[in-house]
């Protein structure tokens, strides 16, 4: 027999000669216990995260494209538009012009903003055909002078949109 097999043959008879103590075997017994709660509570946990961060994931982009878009506010729908000629990328430039006015404009200055642009694309519209071509002809002057005021009015906000505002 080789030392090895000789080696553990006595160390297996002295530990079946050994005898452990009862409570010894209730503390190991808690001990392996604790630690299992502890891992399984932990792996929930982390499921939990991570779906919060799927959720949050998929959630965000959805709220942001099914929320109503601030240009319906001022057309009404892109079909209204599509008749005068713009096209549905036009539309979505438009609306992306907006979103980035309600960013850069105060709430006062952005509802002041809405009103505004609702207004002058109100005079645009009557003037615009079905081919997108303006007629200014088709205005009074009362409506000239209402078109010219409101784009004056515009103005500061175009620039400070456009981030050319003087301080």
């Amino acid at each position: 027999m080789s030392i090895d097999k000789e080696l553990r043959e006595e160390l297996r008879q002295a530990a079946d000669s050994m005898h452990c103590p009862p409570d010894l075997y209730g503390r190991v017994r808690q001990s392996y216990q604790h630690y299992v709660n502890e891992k399984r509570g932990r792996s929930p946990m982390k499921k939990h995260v991570l779906a919060g961060i799927a959720a949050i994931a998929i959630l965000i982009p959805s709220a942001v494209f099914a929320s109503s878009y601030l240009a319906h506010d001022i057309f009404g729908s892109s079909t209204t538009i599509e008749q005068h000629g713009v096209s549905q990328e036009e539309y979505q430039e438009i609306e992306g012009m907006l979103q980035t006015a309600k960013g850069k404009l105060t709430k006062d200055e952005f509802k002041e903003y809405m009103e505004l642009t609702k207004q002058l694309v109100q005079l645009k519209l009557k003037i615009t055909d079905e081919n997108g071509v303006v007629h200014e002809e088709k205005l009074t002057k009362e409506e000239q002078q209402q078109f010219e005021q409101l784009a004056s009015r515009l103005a500061p906000y175009f620039e400070k949109i456009n981030g050319v505002a003087k301080p």
